[in-house]
């Protein structure tokens, strides 16, 4: 099963955002990937206009999609371009379930509001009780991220309650494969509540990675991330679209 992971659009009304997101699913939608999941940040201006403009690009994959917001999304615009797709009845929080053949994605929505860090705690029981539903195993997928990346002004925003997520997580044993986020406009590689944890590439800029107080200049192309699935493991991708 193949996974495909976009994160942080931005879409704001140009035309510049819109058409890095062309570019990335010109290439996906080869691929004909099983499900697509953004991590939110799908937009940051002119939210009607763009959320519009976003769901007819995900419609064109061809695929089942999910979304979950992030800090700088719109919940009253965003429910009101997706909400039927996942059941939203209410503005926040904005989570979803996503079932497959013998896969499911969860989609937690951690965002505070007005704020640009993220706190798990108040999804928490909510959570406990998706992965207790069933043993199917799950790609937990969000915006903030619950782990440092050893960049300092970006873990400053990271999602609280990180322990207590772990936590959850770790007690539905091997229910959960992974978790992925985006936020930081970077791909990156670690561990979470001793399972693998990614970061997705963004569409919109990345941003400059800066570890112990030194920076390259360089900053990257428009990318996604790619999650296979087989036989119980999973192997993430990153893939640059230059």
């Amino acid at each position: 099963m193949i996974i495909a992971q976009l994160s942080d659009i931005h879409a704001d009304g140009s035309s510049n955002r819109l058409d890095r997101l062309d570019r990335v699913l010109s290439w996906l939608r080869p691929l004909r990937p099983d499900a697509l999941v953004v991590s939110g940040d799908l937009a940051e201006a002119q939210f009607e206009k763009s959320y519009a403009a976003v769901r007819q690009r995900l419609d064109s994959v061809g695929c089942p999609f999910f979304v979950v917001p992030g800090n700088v999304d719109d919940h009253r615009h965003m429910r009101a371009g997706f909400g039927e797709l996942y059941g939203w009845t209410t503005d926040r929080p904005l989570s979803v379930v996503g079932r497959f053949d013998g896969f499911r994605v969860i989609g937690l929505d951690v965002t505070v509001e007005d704020a640009h860090h993220g706190d798990a705690a108040p999804r928490l029981d909510w959570l406990a009780a998706e992965l207790a539903a069933d043993q199917t195993p799950t790609l937990i997928f969000q915006h903030q991220h619950p782990f440092l990346t050893g960049i300092d002004n970006k873990d400053r925003n990271i999602c609280f309650g990180g322990v207590e997520l772990a936590a959850v997580i770790e007690a539905a044993g091997d229910v959960v494969l992974g978790l992925t986020c985006g936020h930081v406009h970077r791909p990156l590689f670690t561990q979470f509540a001793r399972r693998q944890a990614t970061m997705g590439s963004s569409v919109t800029r990345a941003n400059k990675l800066r570890l112990d107080g030194k920076e390259s200049d360089i900053t990257d192309p428009p990318g996604l991330m790619l999650h296979h699935v087989a036989d119980g493991r999973l192997v993430s991708h990153v893939v640059m679209v230059s």
